[in-house]
């Protein structure tokens, strides 16, 4: 008898959630609707063709360089590409009701309105305007992770080929590109993913272990946000202001221990420490660099507090916790202006915990980033702008694909 699969092992590739695992550098999320109308037998044929084309892409291979008449076949170097199959809310609804066919946009429910209604997905991060939206629900969603640029584009250029050639019943909607700086920065300059959960706490954060429904136990859920930042407005504020929003020193990445009053009442913030942590870093000293303690009431409403409310284990739901991937992206509009910010991607059992994260005063629900709330008749302070989101339904791996038994 086989020993049985530890349920993280059931995860599919793309999370990079164990000890010593890194995401690689490239990001792409493709977006796909199955057209209306489309046989659920017909559904999990072209998915079941789909996952066999991208499964010899990372081994090396692609369908037109196969070689024909003894002519041997072309391969390539697969840049470490890793594909994770997500499944939107439509695909539920259909599968809860047991139809034989796809039905149309009436039963598909978009971010807004499973939030808080049509232009305030939560409480302080709103949408962009409607003409710089993008569409970021679909019925299925493509995660790639690569070394290389080529490696994610490949994969969504193979789509559309198979999908043209052999007339699938699929249409890509939507695609959203991302990277991972090498010195592991934001656009707004400070460190990013900091504190992020350890290793061992991961699994217990990610892992839907109840079996309802089924089909997804093993599995989890995929928070997507493609979040503009005004950069302009970033820099407009002094170095002070920036760390006290954030909660951590520009330069080394130290929580910030206190804040201290200055000649003229000018705000100092002290950080916990000077030196960036190296492999040598006692574990202690490397704790504290990671996850600040109790801070005043300033601090505790910084970015990095807000974000980590209770500061407490994955175990607890009332923790919040969720494990995130993200990538920025760059742009430049037709119109000349420069779109930059975060691919916001977070595993979790339950899309609870983001929309805790992004609702909950005291948690980021009263803040567009980090800082105190604003006063009476202030006016917010928009760092943030939502272009794009959505919630996505991660089965375990399985055969044919990921999710099969929704067909």
């Amino acid at each position: 008898m086989s020993p049985p699969v530890a349920a993280d092992d059931r995860l599919q590739d793309g999370l990079y959630f164990r000890s010593g695992e890194t995401p690689l550098p490239a990001f792409g999320l493709l977006l796909l609707d199955i057209r209306n109308g489309t046989r659920v037998d017909e559904a999990r044929g072209a998915l079941a063709q789909l996952w066999a084309m991208l499964g010899e892409l990372r081994r090396g291979t692609v369908r037109d360089f196969r070689g024909e008449d003894g002519e041997p076949a072309v391969a390539f170097d697969a840049g470490g590409l890793s594909v994770l199959l997500g499944y939107g809310a439509r695909l539920w609804q259909n599968h809860e009701k047991h139809s034989p066919r796809l039905a149309g946009d009436d039963v598909r429910p978009r971010l807004p309105q499973l939030l808080q209604g049509p232009n305030r997905p939560f409480r302080a991060l709103h949408w962009a305007p409607p003409e710089q939206q993008r569409r970021g629900e679909a019925d299925l969603a493509l995660q790639l992770i690569g070394e290389r640029g080529i490696t994610v584009d490949r994969a969504v250029v193979e789509t559309w080929k198979l999908i043209h050639d052999e007339q699938l019943p699929l249409e890509i909607v939507a695609f959203h590109r991302g990277f991972q700086r090498d010195d592991r920065r934001s656009w707004i300059d400070f460190h990013d993913g900091i504190n992020n959960m350890s290793s061992s706490e991961r699994a217990t954060a990610i892992v839907l272990r109840v079996p309802d429904p089924p089909w997804l136990e093993g599995g989890t859920f995929m928070a997507f946000l493609r979040i503009r930042v005004d950069l302009a407005a970033w820099r407009k504020l002094p170095r002070a202001h920036q760390e006290i929003s954030v909660g951590r020193d520009k330069i080394s990445g130290w929580p910030l221990r206190e804040v201290q009053t200055g000649d003229g009442g000018a705000l100092v913030p002290v950080p916990a420490g000077t030196v960036v942590p190296g492999d040598d870093t006692p574990r202690e000293q490397l704790a504290a660099y990671r996850n600040p303690g109790h801070q005043s009431q300033l601090l505790a409403m910084s970015h990095i507090h807000r974000s980590n409310r209770n500061r407490g284990g994955p175990e607890q739901d009332a923790n919040n916790r969720i494990y995130r991937q993200g990538y920025e992206f760059l742009e430049v509009t037709p119109d000349g202006r420069m779109e930059l910010g975060l691919n916001f991607v977070s595993f979790q059992r339950s899309t609870q915990r983001v929309t805790d994260i992004l609702k909950d005063p005291g948690w980021q629900g009263d803040s567009n980033f980090g800082g105190p709330p604003p006063g009476q008749g202030e006016p917010q302070v928009v760092l943030m702008e939502l272009v794009a989101g959505g919630f996505y339904a991660v089965p375990p791996k399985g055969d044919p694909f990921p999710g099969a038994a929704l067909f």
